[in-house]
């Protein structure tokens, strides 16, 4: 069935939205606010319909030709028929009605920072290889793989890794064993690594000779899951950094999470940094979801006496090495469940005057429940989904915090994902 619709807004996940003439919400990916569109229903729910863009009757002044070619069958992309301005205001709504639907009280609004680069930042691509050797990304709801040869949002040395491989002929000899291959670019050197991931309960049979065939594919090859001899060089990945006149460098490697836009992750730490308040000294802080150190290095730089808490053993590892290579006497760090570290925590009645919080997609869960007995005056959330957030949240402003600055952090042009930065304040 085919309904005329206009569309109210976007919403959490980069669809159009718009009320037909009976009051039934519909959802629409590829529209804009403002728009007047032919749609088609796809499914029906109780209280909405999934529709299909068929025809855009009164296009939106927002509205640009996508540049990429595999744009509306890749499932990576959804604004990029979106001008990058507009981008920036649509997630700077979603963020706040998110946080605004849970009756939170919520600061003035803070324009979305943007990305330096709206194409080009990603330094991290992960590519599904199908058995018919077809490399590139999955369409949209779908496991179907759509061959790529370059990626628009890719930074250049992985772009030139990727056509290599695609022309090369090694995805049809790796379709066998491989089932996803994701190609790294260290941010300050620009070498890319290929780490190859094979297919569940795949035995390697032939892990030399598929290190040795892609050598010259790639500055550096690893098995996500095979022996020791399938790495042809040490991979160690590095970014410097100099937020409020501070001068380091991070290391990792691919075992660690980082973020995959570099340039806005330097952007990201200044802006945390900024704003924190001056604590009296000496002042501790405990950096929840630490990684390889991305905050707790430069906090600890700043003078604060910094605990960070991470499950990943490779990220811990990496955070104590970045902390030595700083010169820095006053970071101790974890290996530990998040939720579980706290309730020690809190069970050694500890006290933090500061609290990082930078979980990953789902959240921070139970654990936020926890961070006000913990007492700090601040916590600073760092987040990469309004909903979680918003659940979050929701657990910590009633024990007496209150949000003082909200930041929508564009760390993912052309996508619907919204990063933000946040400032609670213990009231």
């Amino acid at each position: 069935m085919e309904h005329t619709l206009t569309i109210k807004k976007v919403i959490a996940g980069g669809k159009g939205l718009g009320t037909l003439p009976d009051g039934m919400v519909a959802m629409v990916p590829g529209a804009l606010p403002g728009e007047t569109v032919l749609i088609r229903e796809s499914k029906r729910y109780r209280g909405h319909l999934e529709a299909r863009l068929v025809r855009i009757l009164e296009a939106s002044a927002d509205r640009v030709a996508p540049l990429c070619p595999y744009y509306g069958r890749c499932g990576g992309c959804n604004l990029q028929h979106a001008a990058y301005p507009a981008q920036l205001v649509l997630k700077r709504l979603i963020l706040r009605e998110s946080l605004a639907r849970l009756h939170l009280e919520l600061p003035p609004e803070h324009p979305t920072l943007a990305s330096p680069l709206p194409f080009g930042y990603r330094s991290r691509l992960r590519l599904h290889l199908d058995r018919s050797g077809r490399l590139g990304f999955h369409q949209h709801a779908s496991n179907t793989v759509v061959p790529i040869g370059r990626c628009l949002l890719a930074t250049e040395p992985v772009n030139l890794v990727l056509a290599s491989l695609a022309e090369s002929g090694w995805p049809k000899r790796l379709a066998a064993e491989i089932a996803a291959i994701e190609l790294m670019h260290s941010p300050t050197d620009a070498t890319v690594t290929a780490v190859f991931a094979p297919r569940p309960g795949q035995r390697l049979r032939h892990a030399p000779e598929l290190v040795d065939g892609m050598r010259p594919l790639a500055d550096a090859v690893v098995l996500s899951a095979g022996p020791p001899h399938a790495v042809s060089t040490p991979v160690i990945f590095r970014q410097d950094f100099a937020p409020r006149g501070l001068s380091y460098h991070l290391c990792w490697d691919h075992h660690c999470f980082f973020q995959v836009n570099s340039l806005q992750n330097a952007r990201l730490i200044a802006l945390a940094l900024d704003l924190l308040p001056a604590a009296p000294s000496p002042a501790t802080a405990l950096d929840l979801y630490c990684g390889m150190g991305n905050f707790s290095i430069p906090l600890s730089m700043m003078g604060l006496i910094v605990t960070g808490v991470e499950q990943n053993r490779a990220s811990i590892h990496w955070a104590q090495t970045n902390s030595r290579a700083a010169g820095l006497t006053t970071t101790r760090f974890f290996i530990n469940d998040v939720e579980r570290q706290v309730q020690a925590l809190v069970a050694a009645d500890a006290h933090f005057d500061t609290v990082l919080l930078d979980p990953p997609r789902q959240g921070a869960g139970k654990a936020a429940a926890l961070l006000p007995l913990l007492q700090p005056s601040h916590i600073l959330s760092i987040s990469c989904d309004p909903a979680t957030l918003a659940r979050d949240f929701s657990r910590i402003v009633p024990q007496g915090y209150r949000i003082t600055r909200l930041v929508p952090v564009d760390m993912f042009p052309q996508t619907h994902h919204i990063e933000s930065v946040a400032l609670l304040e213990r009231v």
